[in-house]
């Protein structure tokens, strides 16, 4: 357990109507019945499977890769108050009631506290089902911590916290705070359930095949078996020493060694000590050369070696990785967080996320709010009050080409360019122009005329003010006024000009395949095509990955974005007619991975 937020009590003797009654009688008493009742924990059976998957979290790393990821998620939310639409019942996310947003903040002393108290709460969440907050004065000093019921115990009417130095704490009513937190069983609303609880024999079948796997490897590391030799077998020993004797110059040599019969004993150091030498040096004869025994042919077969160990088949393997799976699917989280994420593009990436928050951490925060509103704020506020604790998701949710979108609502003036530099990951006060002094408007003069020279003639006037070097820079002559009104242009005979209408078509329709091909060749990308594919042009993709015609309708959409309505008016296109000639041409090149083919009937088709 973790002491999430500790604050020294100050002394105050206001208990009718504190002004910020929060969280913490050291800031305004708040009066007991206000609080309402402890909420005590009840003992009984039905800790057993919260015991066995708290063990499960020890033996299994999916489950633990699976609980740090939740608690990462979970510890980025924000805890905001917010009001209820009159209309939908929903929370709006914001509140103009002074009071409850003081109340809010004040919750685990802040937005850190309110991080910590999140990822604290989010393994138990998960894991068991259940928590308790606890609110509690020892020496006048504000504590906030989160604890699992292992660490609240009931002595009667009384109630014991573990704290996380191991000492004992006995609640006080008259002060402390003791709130349950929890996930309701389907069945009987009391418990508490966890998705956990469903994956325990998933878990177990996970961990019994992992200890059969581990028991294959230690077999094998028992030993290597037993070899059977037939007592016929013989093998060459090493010859003596040739030449003459120094001692016995007249001495014939002796004669050449023969094959005998060797003892088990004596092959097994002959192996021993071949193996030894061909481990330490690889480049030496041992390692090269084979050894040499001799055996009757009847024999041969009767050489076996016995294995004591166990293998791991690839049936074995390949229920582990199903169990895994099915573990995925079980847990709340995407299954391909578990699953990996190698094979996602960005455009994956970012549904993968959306769904994380929006299915599967959405609505924890929704149990934790709930229990904050009831538990911690409507007790503080007046009767009456339709204010809630609500959760912000603006620093977890995830756009792709957020960039991009920004960028295009800067060039279009709604967007601050304070906003812009965020989102590039830019520094205002480093990377950005200061408007406000002269320094600024010099340097951003400075770097327009650098993109755009053609501005110099406006922009000189500031220049000069801004710039002493550039004080004497000579007026430009403006452009000659233009005399009396311009000529007339020289009439066109339309009678011998081609029309121009099916060229325009044409034009409208290849700039639309390509922009489907260019939006299909960028989300089909993942990361491992991006350094192979990188000079690569996002529309000539599907010349390198083949696509699939189920895909086709998906990787496309949004290509009619960079379509002008009243550009297709003036040249008479039908816009149903262009999707499908579109969605057909860009096909037809997805499928055979080649270029795209605009035929001369497509275009007349387009036309009205």
């Amino acid at each position: 357990m973790a002491i999430i937020w500790r604050k020294r009590k100050t002394g105050t003797t206001d208990t009718e109507a504190p002004a910020l009654p929060a969280l913490s009688a050291a800031a305004a008493p708040v009066p007991p019945d206000r609080w309402g009742k402890i909420t005590k924990p009840a003992n009984g059976a039905r800790g057993d499977w919260q015991a066995e998957a708290w063990d499960m979290l020890d033996l299994v790393g999916e489950l633990s890769f699976a609980l740090l990821w939740k608690t990462a998620l979970l510890s980025r939310f924000r805890l905001v108050a917010s009001d209820l639409d009159p209309e939908t019942g929903k929370p709006t996310g914001s509140t103009d009631n002074e009071l409850a947003k003081q109340i809010v903040r004040a919750i685990a002393g802040g937005a850190t506290g309110q991080s910590q108290l999140l990822s604290r709460l989010a393994p138990l969440m998960m894991i068991p089902g259940e928590a308790w907050l606890a609110i509690i004065y020892p020496g006048g000093e504000e504590q906030w911590h989160i604890l699992s019921r292992d660490e609240v115990k009931t002595r009667g009417d009384k109630v014991e916290l573990e704290l996380e130095d191991g000492t004992k704490y006995e609640v006080q009513p008259d002060t402390d705070t003791l709130s349950r937190i929890w996930r309701r069983d389907p069945r009987r609303s009391v418990l508490p359930w966890s998705p956990v609880k469903a994956a325990l024999p998933i878990l177990r079948q996970i961990v019994r095949m992992t200890q059969n796997v581990e028991a294959a490897g230690k077999s094998r590391q028992a030993g290597n078996g037993v070899l059977v030799l037939p007592r016929e077998i013989s093998m060459p020993t090493t010859e003596p020493p040739r030449g003459e004797s120094p001692d016995a110059p007249n001495l014939p040599p002796p004669p050449p060694a023969a094959g005998r019969f060797v003892s088990a004993g004596e092959l097994r150091q002959a192996l021993q000590a071949a193996m030894s030498k061909a481990i330490e040096d690889p480049s030496s004869a041992e390692a090269l050369v084979p050894i040499i025994i001799t055996v009757a042919g009847e024999y041969v077969d009767k050489i076996r070696h016995i294995k004591f160990d166990s293998e791991v088949s690839e049936k074995a393997l390949a229920a582990l990785e199903k169990a895994v799976r099915r573990l995925a699917m079980t847990l709340d989280m995407p299954p391909e967080v578990l699953l990996g994420l190698a094979d996602l593009n960005h455009w994956s990436l970012a549904g993968v996320e959306e769904e994380g928050v929006r299915w599967h951490a959405a609505p924890e925060m929704e149990v934790i709010c709930d229990a904050f509103t009831t538990q911690l704020l409507r007790p503080l506020l007046p009767p009456g009050s339709d204010v809630v604790v609500w959760y912000d998701t603006s620093d977890v949710d995830a756009e792709p080409d957020g960039v991009e979108k920004t960028r295009q609502a800067f060039m279009d003036g709604v967007a601050r360019p304070t906003t812009y530099l965020q989102q590039l990951g830019l520094s205002q006060d480093t990377d950005g122009y200061d408007l406000s002094t002269r320094d600024g408007w010099r340097d951003w003069a400075t770097d327009t005329i650098r993109r755009k020279p053609e501005l110099l003639p406006t922009l000189a006037p500031v220049l000069r003010t801004l710039v002493p070097a550039l004080s004497d820079l000579p007026e430009l002559a403006p452009a000659p006024p233009t005399s009396g009104p311009p000529p007339e242009p020289p009439a066109i005979d339309t009678s011998r000009q081609p029309d121009t209408r099916e060229a325009a078509a044409a034009t409208v329709v290849r700039m639309s395949v390509n922009e489907a091909l260019r939006l299909a060749g960028k989300r089909r990308r993942t990361r491992q095509d991006q350094g192979r594919l990188r000079d690569v042009p996002a529309r000539d993709t599907h010349l390198h990955l083949r696509c699939a015609a189920a895909d086709i309708d998906r990787l496309i959409t949004g290509w009619d974005e960079v379509l002008d309505e009243e550009l297709c008016v003036q040249l008479g296109i039908n816009r149903a007619r262009l999707a499908a000639a579109v969605t057909e041409i860009s096909r037809a090149a997805l499928t055979s991975q080649s270029r795209p083919v605009v035929p001369v009937a497509v275009v007349r088709q387009v036309l009205t």
